[in-house]
């Protein structure tokens, strides 16, 4: 059997169009398998009972949102600043109800913009009424300069500031920073990355005014994920923490609890000019870099000290270290002394950095 040269084109430039079109597809199946991993790994074969968008891309909120449960909640809140991550980014913030509990996916902060979603209002709404809190997108290399320098540093200091206002402690919420690996990495110093946590909330509570701690609203972990499965696992350990408990009072839905959060923030920020907004910032930020660089150097003398080692002029080193945290703290905050109530706060946190370091340093002695 021989086919005409006509035909054997024919079938050729089919061959070649099959060819072109399962590239296609296999591109396509590629491109949208990571958007759909974490909705496969919300569902863990329980039943999914539709997302429901709360507040849309461009940061309306949605007034028709139905029944959901107010117990179990977990938040996922995702980073669009991180390529290939694998708890990929939505463009809003949006609820599903599956079996094992409720899952609310929020975008985090940015920084290339001060409006939005992207200020981080959305996750921090989110955050505010959840059990459990995820933090993904974070990379190795955001660990490594420092979270109050990132964008999630943003995200976090949000949330903070959100759970600060409402004063509802002792809620104990868990809170899990997913760092994402590429498989060849080693572990995640969970000790680190929970000290940074404490530092950010530590600036937030500063700033407020507010004397209490990290642990009276959340409880951190910090776990490495590298594939599919990590997330899994991750989602699972948290959906058990934040199952059987609520945030959110019994005289409120969910609705209406995540509607008056999500308000409060807003109001919040609005109260806050962009230069203000962005000089707290600002004081955050350097109030984490400057009782960092103090607590590294004195966490050494600790340690020189319980060898049964003295410090070599301990005196004037101590002087000196005071003195380098507080310039470190100044020159980083210059751009908060002019303005209103920027600058009130970064005396304040001026002030609150000085008394903190003196009192390491005299338990130290």
């Amino acid at each position: 059997f021989f086919l005409s040269s006509s035909q054997q084109q024919h079938t050729h430039q089919k061959t070649l169009n099959l060819a072109t079109m399962a590239g296609f597809l296999t591109s396509k199946l590629r491109s949208t398998a990571l958007a759909l991993a974490v909705s496969l790994i919300l569902a863990s074969n329980t039943n999914v009972h539709g997302a429901t968008t709360l507040v849309d891309s461009s940061g309306a909120l949605n007034k028709a949102i139905p029944a959901i449960p107010t117990t179990g909640i977990v938040a996922l809140l995702t980073s669009p600043g991180t390529t290939g991550s694998l708890f990929p980014s939505g463009d809003g913030v949006s609820v599903e109800s599956t079996d094992s509990g409720v899952i609310i996916q929020a975008p985090g902060a940015t920084l290339e913009s001060a409006t939005g979603l992207a200020t981080g209002n959305g996750a921090a709404a989110a955050g505010s009424i959840a059990g459990a809190v995820i933090l993904g997108g974070v990379t190795l290399a955001d660990a490594e300069v420092g979270l109050a320098n990132t964008r999630h540093g943003r995200t976090l200091a949000e949330l903070f500031a959100s759970v600060v206002r409402s004063g509802k402690k002792g809620a104990g919420a868990s809170l899990i920073v997913a760092v994402q690996g590429d498989g060849t990495d080693g572990g995640v110093d969970a000790e680190a990355i929970t000290e940074e946590v404490e530092e950010i909330f530590e600036s937030i509570a500063v700033a407020a005014g507010a004397d209490v701690s990290l642990e009276d609203y959340f409880k951190v972990d910090a776990i490495m994920v590298k594939s599919s499965d990590d997330v899994s696992s991750v989602v699972s350990k948290a959906s058990s923490a934040a199952s059987g408990s609520s945030v959110i009072g019994s005289d409120k839905s969910f609705s209406t609890a995540f509607a008056d959060i999500y308000n409060e923030i807003n109001n919040a920020q609005t109260a806050d000019p962009t230069p203000v907004a962005e000089a707290s910032l600002a004081c955050y930020d350097a109030y984490s870099r400057a009782s960092r660089t103090s607590r590294a150097k004195i966490s050494m003398w600790k340690h020189r000290v319980s060898r049964g080692h003295l410090v070599d002029n301990f005196g004037p080193n101590a002087d000196s270290l005071m003195v380098r945290t507080l310039d470190l703290f100044d020159r980083d905050t210059m751009s908060a002394a002019g303005l209103p109530i920027a600058g009130e706060k970064r005396l304040e946190m001026r002030a609150k950095l000085q008394e903190r370091t003196e009192k390491a340093i005299r338990e130290l002695f």
